[in-house]
């Protein structure tokens, strides 16, 4: 295969359209949709080929799915995993103090990262609360120091940013 800067590429196993920033002898460094970059072995990549659609029935155009939305509502709507960080939806015990309480959602958010990436999911909702961001700041720092994984608002209620929209890219994604 060929490949030249600007195309725009997918990579096995790997959710997303990449564009060629630079050919290397055996890898090429491709950028996603946000804006990261990332180096694949060239054969780990390949042509991305536009689906014509003119020609879908009424039925299956009602069926394709919304576009890409920062709103978990719509999120909900295209079955995107989601776990709830709250204590109560956790059931964590009540008579924890604060910082046991937050340890817990911690080891929670944790886990559910490594069941999504074994199951083989690459987006997920992580509700985390809007109130003073202690959970949403160290869940940030978690996610911003490990390989593989990127975070993004997402809107859960009166406009507030109570949740967040996490991305696995599984082939550098290694667990907690």
């Amino acid at each position: 295969m060929s490949w030249f800067v600007g195309q725009e590429v997918a990579v096995l196993r790997e959710a997303g359209i990449f564009k060629v920033l630079a050919i290397e002898e055996e890898s090429l460094l491709l950028e996603d949709e946000n804006g990261f970059t990332y180096r694949y072995m060239k054969l780990e990549v390949v042509l991305r080929q536009p689906i014509n659609t003119d020609k879908l029935s009424s039925k299956d155009l009602e069926a394709k799915s919304p576009s890409v939305s920062k709103n978990v509502a719509a999120s909900r709507d295209r079955k995107l995993p989601l776990i709830d960080l709250h204590a109560e939806e956790l059931s964590i015990p009540s008579h924890l103090s604060a910082h046991d309480v937050f340890l817990a959602q911690i080891s929670a958010f944790k886990n559910f990262c490594n069941g999504q990436a074994q199951r083989r999911n690459t987006k997920f909702i992580v509700i985390h609360g809007a109130g003073e961001g202690k959970l949403k700041q160290e869940i940030r720092q978690i996610c911003n120091g490990a390989v593989g994984i990127s975070i993004h608002d997402a809107q859960w209620s009166n406009g507030a940013v109570g949740a967040s929209q996490i991305e696995l890219l599984l082939g550098q994604f290694k667990g907690f």
